[in-house]
C-alpha cells in the first residue's frame, strides 16, 4: 500500500532509515545551469527529432489513405482495420524491448532501430496487395516499440525532477509535430504530378531521412550523462552528483524489487488507466483525422493542409503545459485541464451533425487535439516523477505503454468510412474517454496530496538538500515527496 501509516515511527524505524539519507551540499546553480543547457543543446535536440521521424513514419498512414492508397490496392473498411492494427499488434507485443535502453549502449541500439524502422516505413511504398502493406506496417510496430515506450525513460536519467517535465513534454509534443510535418509534406506531395502514386511518394520521401538520421544517431548520442563527451571530466562527476540530489538510486542493470514494487503500485494502473483514454485519441487522430476533415466537406488536398494547424497549435498547447506542470509541479490540474478542453472538442463532434456547421465542427477538431496531446505528455512525465528508483520506473512506463496503448485497437476500428461524414461512434467513444481522464487525473491529484501531508504530518516537511537513496525502500522513503 502506498499509504503511510498513521502512527509515529518508533527509535528503530528512524534508525533503518537514517542510512538511506545524508545531507548534501547542493551543487552551484550556475554549474547545474550549465550542464543542463548542454543536455539541451546536445542531446535532447537527437531524442525529439527521433520522435518526429518516428511519429512521421506511423502516422503517414492517415495521410496515405485520403492519398488514395485504398482504391489502389483495392481495400476495404476491413482490410484497412487490419492495416492499421497490424502496427499496434506488434508495437504492444514488443513494448518489452525497451528494457534494452538499460542493459545496451544507447547509441547503438537506438541507431539500429531507426535504421530498421526507416527501411520498413520505405517498404510500405512499394507494396502491390494487403499483405505487403500489412507486413511493412508490423515490421514498423516491431522497431518503434521500443524506441517510443524508452525515450522518455532516457531522459529520466538526465534531467531531475522538476526539470523533467518540460523536456518529457517537449519531446512528446513532437508527435503533434510530426503528423503537422506530415499533413503539410503531404499537401505538397499530392501536387506531383507525373511520377509515382502520391501514397507511394508518401512513405518513400517520410522514411528515407529516418535512415540517413541513424548515423548522427550511432556518433552523438550519449549513453548517459557520466559518458557524455559533450561534457568535460569535472561536468561528468557533477551531471551523476546532481541527480542524486532528490532521489538517489544506487547504479545497478536491474533490480528486481523496484519492479515488483512497480507492478503493485496502485498510481501505475491509474496513469494507465488516463494513457489509454488518451491514446485511443491520439492513434485515432494519427489515423483518420485527414478523413474526418476532408468529410466535412473539403478536398483531399485541402483536407491534408487543415489539419497541419491544428497540430501545430497543438505542439504549442504541450510547451505551455511543460511549463506550467514545472513551474507549479500541479501535474493533476494540468491533465484534467486539458482533458476537459479535449472532452469538449469530442463532444462538439459527436453532437452537431448538420453539413452546415462546418465552422464548429473544425473547431471541435482543434479542441480535441490541443487538449488530448498536452495531457498525455504530463501523464507520462507524472508517473515518471514519482517512481522511486530506475527500475521501478522501468516497470511502471512498461505497464503503462503495454496497457495503454490497447485503445489503439479500439480506435482502429470505430472510424469506417460507413461511419462517415460525422463518424458519431468514434467522437462519441472520445469524448466518453476523455472525460474519463479528467475524473482520474483529479482523483490522482488529491490522494497524492493526502499521502504527502500525512507525510509531512509524521515527519515533518522534507529537507531538499539531502540525498535520498530510494533503491530499497523506493517512494516510500520518509523524505520522499510526491509530485501532484
Amino acid at each position: 500500500m502506498s499509504d503511510v501509516e498513521k502512527q509515529k515511527p518508533t527509535s528503530a524505524e528512524v534508525e533503518s532509515t537514517s542510512a538511506d539519507v545524508t545531507h548534501h551540499t547542493p551543487i552551484d546553480s550556475s554549474i547545474q545551469t550549465a550542464i543542463r543547457r548542454k543536455f539541451d543543446r546536445h542531446m535532447l535536440p537527437i531524442v525529439c527529432i527521433l520522435y518526429v521521424l518516428s511519429y512521421l513514419d506511423r502516422g503517414n498512414i492517415g495521410n496515405a489513405k485520403t492519398a488514395g492508397i485504398i482504391p489502389d490496392l483495392g481495400l476495404s473498411d476491413a482490410d484497412w482495420v487490419w492495416v492499421l492494427q497490424a502496427f499496434y499488434i506488434c508495437y504492444v507485443l514488443f513494448e518489452w524491448t525497451q528494457l534494452f535502453w538499460k542493459i545496451l549502449p544507447a547509441h547503438i541500439y537506438v541507431a539500429a532501430l531507426c535504421m530498421l524502422w526507416g527501411v520498413s516505413a520505405m517498404s510500405a511504398g512499394g507494396v502491390h496487395n494487403l499483405a505487403g502493406l500489412i507486413t511493412a506496417r508490423a515490421f514498423l510496430g516491431v522497431f518503434e516499440a521500443a524506441f517510443g515506450a524508452g525515450a522518455p525513460y532516457f531522459l529520466s536519467l538526465f534531467y531531475q525532477r522538476r526539470e523533467l517535465g518540460k523536456r518529457v513534454s517537449v519531446l512528446l509534443g513532437m508527435s503533434p509535430l510530426a503528423n503537422c510535418f506530415a499533413s503539410s509534406l503531404a499537401y505538397g506531395i499530392l501536387h506531383i504530378r507525373g511520377s509515382l502514386e502520391p501514397w507511394r511518394l508518401l512513405f518513400l520521401i517520410e522514411g528515407a531521412p529516418t535512415i540517413a538520421f541513424a548515423a548522427i544517431v550511432y556518433f552523438f548520442l550519449p549513453d548517459s550523462p557520466s559518458t557524455a563527451k559533450f561534457l568535460t571530466d569535472e561536468e561528468r562527476e557533477k551531471s551523476v552528483t546532481r541527480m542524486e540530489t532528490v532521489d538517489r538510486t544506487a547504479k545497478s542493470k536491474v533490480n528486481w524489487k523496484q519492479i515488483v514494487a512497480g507492478l503493485a503500485d496502485y498510481q501505475n494502473y491509474v496513469h494507465t488507466l488516463i494513457h489509454f483514454s488518451c491514446n485511443y485519441s491520439f492513434a485515432g487522430l494519427s489515423n483518420f483525422l485527414p478523413t474526418i476533415v476532408r468529410d466535412m466537406g473539403y478536398s483531399s488536398v485541402n483536407a491534408q493542409g487543415l489539419t497541419a494547424p491544428a497540430y501545430f497549435t497543438s505542439f504549442l498547447c504541450c510547451l505551455f503545459a511543460a511549463w506550467a506542470s514545472d513551474r507549479y509541479g500541479k501535474r493533476g490540474y494540468i491533465v484534467a485541464g486539458f482533458a476537459t478542453m479535449g472532452t469538449i472538442g469530442y463532444l462538439l463532434l459527436a453532437v452537431i451533425q448538420d453539413e452546415n456547421q462546418t465552422g464548429v465542427r473544425y473547431a471541435g477538431v482543434w479542441l480535441a487535439c490541443c487538449g488530448i496531446f498536452p495531457a498525455l505528455c504530463i501523464n507520462i512525465t507524472w508517473l515518471l516523477n514519482n517512481q522511486g528508483g530506475d527500475s521501478k520506473r522501468g516497470a511502471g512506463l512498461g505497464i503503462l505503454a503495454t496497457f495503454g496503448q490497447c485503445s489503439s485497437f479500439v480506435s482502429s476500428a470505430l472510424f469506417p468510412s460507413t461511419d462517415g461524414p460525422f463518424y458519431v461512434r468514434g467522437c462519441a467513444t472520445g469524448c466518453g474517454l476523455t472525460g474519463m481522464i479528467v475524473i482520474l487525473a483529479l482523483g490522482l491529484h488529491f490522494k497524492l496530496e493526502h499521502e504527502n501531508k500525512q507525510r509531512d504530518q509524521l515527519y515533518g516537511p522534507a529537507d531538499q538538500n539531502v540525498i535520498i537513496d530510494v533503491t530499497q525502500g523506493g517512494d516510500q522513503n520518509k523524505n520522499f515527496r510526491y509530485l501532484t
